[in-house]
């Protein structure tokens, strides 16, 4: 699977929040969905028990243990787009991608997914050695905050396995 950005199926983030809801009462999966527009994953980041996992683009703009901070050049300056949050990376089945088509956004932010491409490709290694620290350090188990504040990644990956049967 090529690494890209992509949107999920809509349906399919829905299901998934359910599966988190029914298992602990609440759910980490990001909402997906903007006033304005939809939210996209970056992916593949992580490849666990032949489950794909994709990574939510955040806003985020603060540095922590569980995510890479996206920085772009903008008007002459490094400016932080974003970062990417692994404790909210969740699975995702190849037929609930939908590529993001650079070409059909407006002009400026056309430019702007470029540069947030190009930064997360050039962070490549770092992005997939940090998804499996995290993903490490939420199964096992040591750290309350942030297993409270990270999606249940197995419980997701039999959801995953379950939503293509």
């Amino acid at each position: 699977m090529k690494i890209s950005f992509y949107f999920v199926d809509e349906k399919y983030i829905q299901y998934l929040k359910e599966i988190e809801i029914n298992k602990r009462g609440f759910t980490c999966i990001p909402n997906m969905k903007y006033q304005n527009h939809d939210k996209f994953v970056y992916g593949v980041v992580l490849s666990i028990n032949d489950v794909n996992y994709y990574v939510p683009f955040s806003h985020y703009d603060r540095q922590q243990e569980d995510n890479v901070l996206i920085k772009v050049d903008y008007h002459k300056k490094t400016k932080i787009a974003g970062s990417l949050r692994f404790n909210y990376m969740f699975p995702v089945p190849k037929s609930c991608l939908t590529p993001v088509v650079f070409s059909e956004f407006p002009e400026d932010r056309k430019i702007l997914l470029r540069k947030e491409y190009k930064a997360c490709l050039s962070s490549l290694s770092k992005i997939q050695k940090r998804a499996l620290k995290t993903y490490e350090r939420v199964l096992n188990g040591n750290n309350d905050e942030l297993i409270k504040n990270s999606c249940m990644f197995l419980e997701l990956e039999e959801a995953c396995k379950k939503y293509l049967k």
